[in-house]
């Protein structure tokens, strides 16, 4: 099915405007988009996109595939789902979730469970060690977590599903999305995330390579509540652009993007593969459902 991948990175750089946009959408990297558009060129023999500088468009063979590739990708979706619809999913399967990611695997669990009205599930909200731990040892069967360096056991299956690129959220009365980062640091109280999660090891280092000493204000364990401080104007923070939160168009915040190339972290499904038949189900619908989302949403 590498075509259907290729196709589908096609169509997010095409309504993306760029390779980049295509990788946060299709969380893959910038240059694995690139590699996949030079095979699907290599592949129709034809030129699909003209680069002038950094400005990328679609070339004229590039404006014929478009509407195709999409109507061929909407009729695999459709095939996908009758051919989903035909296996018997049935039974308790047992999820578990970062709090952060709840909402999209909710909603996910909604879509499937009317798919498939047999299957039962027991959804549990953790920390990130403490999901590890639970699908490793069985008592889950499957969760949405944060990358990282997995055990060494059998069966252990891991799929990145998105990314959250790491920005500066602070309130809008004190700064707009163009405003200087270095001065926020300078002036304002600074809520940490907790450097114990790997997370919060990675936005303490980014500080480090960009020579930002924060005013150190609070240190908590949920990005949640640092949002929620920082729209009451509490503080400002370094957090991961949350997938399914819209920060952006809050008007109470500002997010602003960090100097130098975008560092982000992957979210993805951890299977324990005891149930992978059903938990393959979930997986595959969680990606679908991010596919039909709004880019940047």
């Amino acid at each position: 099915m590498s075509s259907i991948r290729f196709l589908r990175t096609f169509v997010a750089a095409a309504r993306g405007g760029s390779f980049a946009a295509a990788a946060d959408q299709v969380a893959l990297t910038q240059a694995a988009v690139g590699q996949q558009m030079r095979a699907l060129e290599a592949e129709l023999k034809k030129t699909l996109f003209d680069k002038t500088g950094r400005t990328m468009v679609l070339s004229p063979a590039g404006h014929l595939l478009l509407p195709r590739a999409e109507e061929l990708l909407a009729q695999y979706e459709s095939m996908r789902r009758d051919l989903q619809d035909q296996r018997q999913i049935a039974g308790t399967i047992k999820l578990g979730s970062l709090i952060t990611a709840m909402g999209l695997l909710s909603s996910t669990l909604a879509q499937l469970k009317s798919l498939h009205p047999n299957l039962e599930v027991e959804l549990r909200v953790r920390e990130q060690t403490q999901l590890m731990q639970d699908v490793v040892s069985g008592e889950l069967d499957a969760a949405v977590v944060v990358e990282r360096q997995w055990p060494e056991a059998p069966g252990l299956l891991w799929t990145p599903c998105y990314d959250e690129t790491l920005t500066v959220l602070a309130n809008s009365s004190i700064a707009s999305p163009d405003a200087s980062i270095a001065t926020l640091f300078a002036t304002q109280p600074f809520i940490r995330f907790d450097r114990r999660t790997p997370t919060g090891a990675r936005i303490d280092r980014i500080l480090r390579r960009l020579q930002l000493v924060p005013k150190e204000f609070l240190e908590l364990n949920s990005l949640l509540a640092i949002a929620e401080l920082v729209r009451k104007n509490v503080g400002f923070s370094m957090v991961p652009l949350l997938k399914n939160f819209d920060w952006e168009s809050d008007p109470a915040l500002s997010v602003l993007q960090l100097p130098g190339r975008p560092v982000a972290r992957r979210v993805g499904m951890l299977e324990n593969g005891r149930r992978s038949h059903i938990t393959g189900v979930v997986r595959e619908e969680m990606l679908a459902h991010l596919r039909r989302m709004k880019p940047g949403s």
